[in-house]
């Protein structure tokens, strides 16, 4: 039977043929992969995950003789690790356009059925070239291979069978022409340096040969000699690379392949995940403090105060430092500032329930000596009276606070001044000036100027709100006192006795509701540390030369203030002749049926 002229020798080892290769335009592999999920195997419109791959020696290079599409299909060999299949063992292949594999041909000398064994890892300091299949078209030098998974290839990706790079993907330096990024990069570890402080074990560019020149016409012009010369001529070099690499770096630069990590080696290397990561590890997130509320509250807001300068800066140094703008997540500056004008809003109402509370417990201490002097069978009239004013003060404060967004976006707007900080930032984009970036300047202490500046503009609605609850109970006062006149002495002089719920703001802001310890005999609790904690740090607070006071907030209080509000963007509404819509149905029957509907 092995002799018979039907047994092909070469099949399953008879005659072992080894074969490395390249894997071809995906556009000629890629819908055996659906995307997405499915219901029914039988949607896969082919068989296997299987892919065409162009063998050295056996295809060529590019497209002239042999199509990607006429290549034959090869079936990939899974480790022992990664199972068959079979009671939900298994492993999909891990397989991009471009990259290089081995393998064996199960048929032999036929040459037909390529088996995928193992995959050729990238390494870091390889060129790759952003168009697969046709090489005539990328001015590449004769026998590259290197390619991107990223690759366009003779039909482009569209929808969901674009790859999206994911963030470990991006490097965080702009790439270069192959010169000047050898040009640019640290020396490795343990490098010798040659006689201008560059490395040793490379040759002088052009460029640099050239600076080096001009400096040793300028020393001996100078009549620099010694020591001073060579330090002379190593500065100007490094002058020159620095130059360079700036103007490499630069966002009007020509951009380059190569932005994207795709090696096995470079584990280390940094991308934009880890800036992003980073940036999300220094955050800070406000902790308020039971302990003293006012105090707490003003601390959060120079918390968000901090956060938000943080993220303006990283908005404006993006248009012009590569790093920021790969790992930047602002995408709507506006909307960012109008978070934190939200979540300031939400700390300046804890400071207008501290006045709130002030006012309500004087009320309650300036009509003790009231209730005192009326007859006890009209006394509960006092305490409906008091929940009546009380429900009138909770209703003016929460309409003091209703548009506190607002407010507080305004007077960010004014102290960031974002549109000239932007102008500034693109200004410098276009020049070689890579001195201090634009970022926005905001005091440590600002959070009690912003605070002091809402309360300023409220202090005429809180002077009217007190002046109402005083009003309403002298009217029922005077009713009281004509009912009961010639009854007691006392009550003659009843509203006298109500005197003047107004005070300081400090007394309103440090005034404590609730004392944690009830007996004088004991010990005062453990105060709070920690304002904010970062995932880096873990909990940390404000420094005592930086805490906030009541009295400052006062002193800005008493200063005339002038608040341009940000306009309240109102919610678009649909027109009152607008069709229903039935989210069902395919959208253009529904605008068929609007039109044909009377």
């Amino acid at each position: 039977m092995e002799g018979g002229s039907l047994f092909n020798p070469g099949f399953l080892g008879g005659s072992f043929l080894w074969w490395i290769g390249q894997i071809a335009d995906d556009s000629t592999w890629r819908d055996n992969i659906l995307t997405g999920k499915f219901s029914n195997k039988d949607t896969i419109p082919g068989w296997g995950r299987r892919y065409k791959v162009r063998i050295v020696g056996l295809h060529d290079q590019g497209e002239t003789v042999i199509p990607s599409d006429q290549l034959p299909w090869a079936q990939v060999m899974y480790p022992v690790t990664g199972g068959g299949g079979q009671t939900n063992a298994g492993q999909t292949a891990n397989l991009r356009q471009g990259m290089m594999v081995f393998g064996f041909f199960m048929d032999g000398q036929d040459q037909q059925i390529p088996v995928i064994m193992g995959v050729i890892g990238n390494n870091a300091q390889t060129n790759l070239s952003n168009r697969i299949g046709d090489n005539s078209v990328t001015n590449e030098q004769p026998g590259s291979l290197a390619k991107s998974g990223y690759s366009t290839g003779a039909v482009p990706k569209e929808g969901p069978t674009k790859e999206i790079v994911p963030d470990e993907g991006l490097v965080i330096e702009k790439p270069k022409d192959p010169n000047q990024q050898l040009e640019c990069a640290s020396p490795p570890p343990g490098s010798t340096v040659n006689e201008y402080g560059l490395r040793a074990d490379l040759p002088l560019s052009k460029e640099q040969f050239a600076d080096a020149q001009s400096a040793r016409a300028e020393a001996d012009q100078r009549g620099i000699t010694g020591t001073e010369r060579i330090n002379y001529i190593q500065q100007k070099v490094a002058e020159g690379i620095k130059n360079r690499c700036a103007q490499a770096s630069s966002p009007n630069s020509p951009a380059k392949p190569g932005a994207t990590k795709e090696n096995v080696d470079a584990v280390h290397q940094l991308s934009a995940a880890d800036v992003k990561r980073e940036d999300k590890y220094r955050e800070k997130v406000v902790l308020l403090k039971p302990d003293n509320l006012t105090q707490s509250a003003i601390n959060g807001i120079q918390t968000v105060l901090d956060n938000l300068t943080e993220k303006v800066s990283k908005y404006l140094n993006s248009l012009q430092s590569y790093v920021d703008a790969v790992s930047s997540i602002i995408d709507d500056i506006d909307r960012i500032i109008r978070n934190a004008a939200c979540e300031i809003a939400k700390y300046i109402k804890i400071l207008f329930n501290k006045i709130m509370e002030y006012v309500l417990k004087l009320l309650n201490q300036q009509t003790t000596n009231a209730v005192s002097a009326t007859p006890s069978s009209m006394r509960h009239m006092f305490a409906d009276i008091k929940t009546i004013l009380t429900e009138l003060i909770l209703k003016l404060y929460n309409e003091l606070t209703e548009n506190l967004c607002d407010a507080v976006q305004g007077i960010l707007n004014e102290v960031l001044d974002l549109d000239n900080l932007e102008s500034q930032a693109r200004e410098r984009a276009t020049s070689l000036d890579q001195g201090i970036l634009s970022s926005p300047s905001v005091p440590i202490c600002y959070a009690e100027d912003i605070s002091g500046k809402i309360l300023s503009a409220s202090r005429e609605k809180i002077d009217t709100a007190n002046n109402s609850i005083l009003d309403n109970l002298n009217y029922f006062l005077n009713d009281i006192q004509e009912q009961l006149a010639g009854v007691t002495d006392d009550l003659a002089d009843i509203t006298s006795l109500i005197g003047n719920i107004t005070g300081s703001l400090t007394s309103a802001l440090n005034f404590e509701n609730i004392k944690l310890n009830v007996f004088g005999f004991e010990l005062s609790p453990n105060v709070a540390v920690a304002d904010f904690y970062t995932f880096a740090n873990g909990g940390e607070g404000q420094p005592d030369s930086q805490l906030p006071s009541a009295k400052a907030v006062e002193e800005s209080a008493s200063k005339p203030a002038n608040i341009k509000s940000a306009p309240n963007v109102p919610f678009a509404e649909p027109s009152k002749d607008q069709p229903n819509i039935n989210l069902g149905v395919d959208s253009s029957s529904q605008e068929q049926t609007a039109q044909t509907t009377p």
